[in-house]
């Protein structure tokens, strides 16, 4: 039986982090709101501050010393009170989906946005048919909020839908 994990990528893993991240964004560009060419052309530095900063979690899923699978969070930068979080750049190994992993994903996220005593909410958006992310932040309670039009990295114009969870008041 396979064993599961997920943990929080420091910049020592800096070269995993930037291999996984760079194949999604060539064999699946719809994922991130990113592009291969963009991303490919980042030092070893800027891959390493990315894990090191402290307003940010960058969560990769292992099956083994595999990684399956990636996660992030961050604080918003646009809330001067930091009281929001925002989740972003989850992705799961096509070979691996459908067996409820998405849990681990948002339940990592969730912890750390607990664990930063300013966080109240958590926001989260993903492109219209994208619906495993709507019923994986369904499944953990979070709340339609709107809709905006957007263009995405792939040239397709699709409504980003946005949800939010209450951690607290």
């Amino acid at each position: 039986m396979e064993k599961i994990e997920i943990g929080q990528l420091v910049p020592q893993d800096w070269a995993d982090y930037r291999d996984v991240r760079l194949n999604v964004l060539k064999t699946d560009p719809t994922v991130f709101s990113s592009n291969f060419a963009k991303e490919s052309a980042y030092s070893e530095q800027d891959w390493k501050e990315r894990l090191g900063n402290p307003d940010v979690g960058i969560f990769g899923l292992f099956d083994g010393p595999k990684c399956i699978g990636m996660t992030g969070i961050k604080l918003d930068t646009h809330d001067p009170v930091q009281g929001t979080a925002v989740l972003w750049g989850s992705w799961i190994d096509p070979a691996y989906r459908g067996r409820g992993l998405s849990q681990l994903l948002y339940q990592a996220r969730i912890d750390w946005a607990k664990n930063h005593k300013n966080v109240g909410r958590i926001l989260v958006s993903h492109r219209e048919s994208n619906q495993a992310s709507f019923r994986a932040n369904q499944k953990h309670g979070f709340k339609f909020t709107h809709k905006e039009e957007k263009t995405w990295p792939d040239g397709v114009a699709e409504p980003d839908v946005f949800y939010e969870l209450i951690l607290r008041d």
